[in-house]
């Protein structure tokens, strides 16, 4: 697993040259997005540049105990960046400033994209893109530690490993290759605060985020062509005082269900119906269904989102079991 040196050389020249630097990740953030977010953020203050991390919405409760988390800002001025590097989105919609600031992408100012998405857009003047690589953060990890040679703290090991371990499931994914638990041995060994991640993110679930993912799985059913299906409704969230930021792995408990084809957790949030597709199976790639509805993804987890509603549809039909009436 590597990245292009033409790319990499690119990326270093516009780093010396720029003064002031903008960082963004997607809307809704994960561990991966924040994880790479704050490393980054992490180790270009540690190199005396001035630098601003920025996201759409705020980190959720389980990622608060990242460093730095409270840097992060939704409100800034364009005007202010001549360098804008985009993390973990497969394209600049994701962002979710492509509206309110067209400008940031423009062309008036340089953007760096970093990623792993195999559907990942083409945008930006230098790509450090691999999807060979199970997070971006592990490609963060590799660039700075194998590449660059930039010291790892170990505040920025917790930030990369938390990337690394939220994108792969905590390492159960198909995704997990001997070079991903490489480079978390490489984190650990670097400091990475590995009892805080597990602490917060896979043993701390609040009580409305438990009784929302109840009434997804009450909802739970499988389709006669296997594949499993969960809703969120917009009355969930009110009845359980949930947030959007809850639904952060009720998805794999979904995608549990013994030989499904694929599972898919659809959630309303905002005048959109949102998608989240997860599948177990060699011979299915869920980023190509996303993809039918403008999403994307990875081949065993993705997403999309479309504009509507949910509703819930009954059907009857009459089966006959007296021959006398079957035959009337």
């Amino acid at each position: 697993m590597k990245l292009d040196e033409k790319e990499i050389a690119k990326f270093e020249e516009l780093l010396l040259a720029s003064k002031n630097i903008l960082l963004l990740t997607h809307k809704n953030p994960d561990g991966d997005a924040l994880g790479s977010l704050l490393a980054l953020f992490l180790i270009l203050k540690k190199a005396g540049r001035n630098v601003t991390p920025a996201c759409f919405d705020p980190a959720p409760t389980i990622l608060k105990f990242l460093p730095e988390h409270e840097k992060i800002v939704n409100e800034f001025e364009a005007i202010d960046f001549d360098l804008v590097i985009v993390l973990d989105c497969g394209d600049i919609h994701q962002t979710g400033f492509h509206e309110s600031k067209p400008e940031l992408f423009d062309g008036s100012r340089r953007v760096v994209k970093i990623d792993h998405h195999a559907t990942a857009g083409e945008f930006g003047d230098v790509q450090l893109v691999n999807s060979e690589f199970c997070a971006t953060s592990s490609i963060l990890t590799y660039l700075f530690d194998e590449v660059l040679g930039m010291p790892i703290s170990p505040d920025i090991a917790t930030c990369l490993l938390t990337g690394i371990s939220t994108d792969t499931g905590s390492f159960k994914h198909s995704n997990v290759k001997p070079q991903t638990l490489r480079l978390a041995a490489r984190l650990l060994r670097k400091g990475a605060n590995n009892s805080a991640l597990a602490k917060n993110v896979y043993r701390s679930i609040p009580v409305p985020t438990l009784k929302l993912w109840g009434n997804i799985l009450q909802s739970l059913q499988q389709t006669k062509e296997g594949v499993t299906l969960a809703v969120a409704q917009k009355k969930d969230f009110e009845e359980t005082a949930a947030r959007e930021q809850d639904l952060a792995g009720v998805v794999d408990f979904v995608n549990a269900v013994p030989n499904a084809k694929f599972s898919i957790l659809l959630s309303e949030r905002n005048g959109l119906v949102k998608a989240s597709l997860r599948t177990q199976q060699a011979d299915t790639d869920v980023a190509k269904i996303a993809a039918r509805f403008g999403g994307g993804g990875h081949v065993k987890a993705a997403g999309f989102a479309v504009p509507g509603k949910l509703e819930k549809e009954t059907r009857w039909r009459v089966v006959a079991e007296d021959k006398d009436f079957k035959n009337t």
